[in-house]
């Protein structure tokens, strides 16, 4: 699930994309060819994901610009074995060397790619293989090199999912086991709740560190005797934020580390990784026994985390109604239609919680012909979209408001224009809206209709939604897209930032 900072920079980057669109001289890219990669640790008999990371920092993006990523696997492939996972990218192999190809996206990221190191089972324990990974493109070039290295295996397992149910405002207590499954002492563990930015930490343990916006961390230095299982000495008690809306169920995440497998997740890469994990709470330490000290790595990391599921109750809730129109019109000629919804209250939505919110499928015989930059084909390749907001043609859109929230009694609308291929009939197209915990799903589906006749609109309306229209004017939309340049100009490094460091994590 992306947070709400993320939703606020995808409504800036499309604003702004329609801008680049316009612009009568294009801009050439400035900036610089990054790429990130972090070590890792790898038992003897096991193997260890690592990942790569290529990014243009700089603006404009250079979107469909081709990159071609070289990796000298020899060392690792004499440690024990080395395969890439390459979704996005297309690799071959010559013996040692990997070569993958791809493009960047509009917003200058190209896909992750994933890679996998084995080490033999005879592999000695502090044995390392170097990686060296090579980046090209005509915007720049750029190396970087990471290390396996050989430790010793220990297996960190805990229950696989709590529920928790309250009302808004409502505090809670969360406690966790850990259990280590062996072969032998695991020395020292970490904690890691991620959790909906609606639920927050509210202790004040000591070993125990919290920062707006990011995950609690609690650090123990505790020795894990091999079959032994231990619980938190007291649960970490955690508030919902009194503006959550009623019905939601909102996911969070527990999850045990090694601290060799944290201290990686941490110094991933200079400006995209966690801040250290300095304790700051000033109470009592929260324990789990003892330890002395060797390096690690969890070598079954899928059975070390808990999905934590919170349902919000109470009648704090919300109605979204999907709102159509209606047009007459002649075969050959363009006319214009909108799409809407609604929020009837009485509590704000977070809009992003569902991707596409809203969904609008052109009737039948017609072909969209403008399309605001709000929205963008959904396709095989599903949404949100790349580089093709406003994109004329698609049978099906999905449309963003660029916004964070809807408030109670706010509507967004978003406009089309369709051209009329053939007509025998009325032909209508669907507006949906999908929003979790919706009070009244019988409005959640209205109608776009074009019926035979002399062109003109005939009103907008739906299942359950209400009539008239506050159709999008040409002046309000380039203030929209003026103001979403100087907001992107403003918050692209830093949610570049943000980006890298909210995707570092690998389960």
């Amino acid at each position: 699930m992306l947070r709400h900072s993320v939703r606020r920079w995808l409504a800036a980057t499309a604003v702004a994309a329609a801008i680049v669109t316009l612009a009568a001289v294009p801009a050439a890219a400035a900036g610089q060819l990054r790429l990130a990669s972090r070590d890792v640790l790898v038992a003897p008999g096991h193997s260890a994901l690592g990942q790569i990371d290529v990014r243009f920092d700089g603006y404009p993006a250079p979107h469909g610009v081709p990159v071609t990523l070289e990796i000298d696997a020899a060392e690792a492939a004499a440690l024990g074995g080395f395969e890439v996972t390459a979704g996005g990218w297309q690799c071959t192999r010559d013996r040692d060397l990997v070569r993958c190809t791809t493009a960047f996206d509009r917003w200058g990221y190209t896909p992750r790619l994933y890679y996998q190191v084995s080490a033999r089972a005879d592999a000695a324990l502090a044995e390392e293989a170097e990686l060296t990974f090579t980046v090209t493109s005509t915007v720049g070039t750029a190396t970087r090199s990471s290390t396996a290295t050989v430790v010793e295996g220990v297996d960190l397992q805990t229950e696989p999912r709590t529920t928790l149910r309250g009302a808004p405002g409502a505090r809670f207590e969360l406690s966790s086991t850990v259990r280590n499954a062996g072969p032998g002492p695991a020395d020292g563990a970490v904690l890691v709740l991620t959790a909906d930015w609606l639920l927050e930490y509210a202790g004040n343990f000591r070993n125990c560190r919290h920062l707006e916006s990011r995950p609690t961390i609690c650090r123990f230095d505790t020795e894990l005797r091999p079959g032994a299982t231990y619980r938190l000495s007291a649960p970490l008690p955690l508030v919902l934020n009194p503006t959550a809306r009623s019905g939601l169920v909102l996911t969070n995440r527990l999850q045990w580390w090694t601290p060799d497998d944290w201290a990686l997740a941490e110094r991933a890469e200079p400006g995209m990784s966690l801040p250290p994990d300095t304790p700051g709470g000033t109470g009592e330490e929260l324990r789990l026994v003892e330890q002395p000290a060797t390096r690690q790595t969890d070598t079954a990391p899928w059975n070390n985390w808990t999905a934590v599921d919170l349902t919000v109750t109470g009648d704090q809730t919300a109605d979204v109604a999907a709102i159509g129109s209606s047009v007459r019109a002649r075969v050959g000629e363009r006319v214009p239609v909108t799409a809407a919804y609604h929020n009837l209250g009485p509590t704000r939505v977070e809009i992003w919680r569902t991707i596409p919110l809203l969904r609008v499928r052109i009737p039948e015989g017609t072909t969209a012909v403008e399309v605001t930059h709000l929205c963008a084909p959904i396709d095989a390749n599903g949404w949100p979209p790349v580089g093709d907001d406003g994109e004329p043609g698609a049978r099906e859109y999905g449309c963003h408001s660029g916004t964070d929230f809807a408030s109670a009694g706010e509507r967004f609308e978003f406009a089309f224009t369709l051209r009329v291929d053939r007509l025998t009939g009325p032909t209508s197209g669907t507006v949906t809206v999908d929003v979790p915990a919706d009070t009244n799903p019988a409005n959640d589906t209205a109608r776009i209709t074009v019926t035979p006749g002399n062109g003109g609109t005939g009103g907008s309306g739906g299942d359950g939604g209400d009539g008239g229209s506050l159709p999008i004017t040409g002046a309000s939309t380039g203030l929209i897209a003026g103001l979403g340049a100087l907001l992107l100009a403003a918050g692209l490094t830093g949610y570049l930032l943000t980006r890298g460091r909210r995707t570092r994590f690998i389960a």
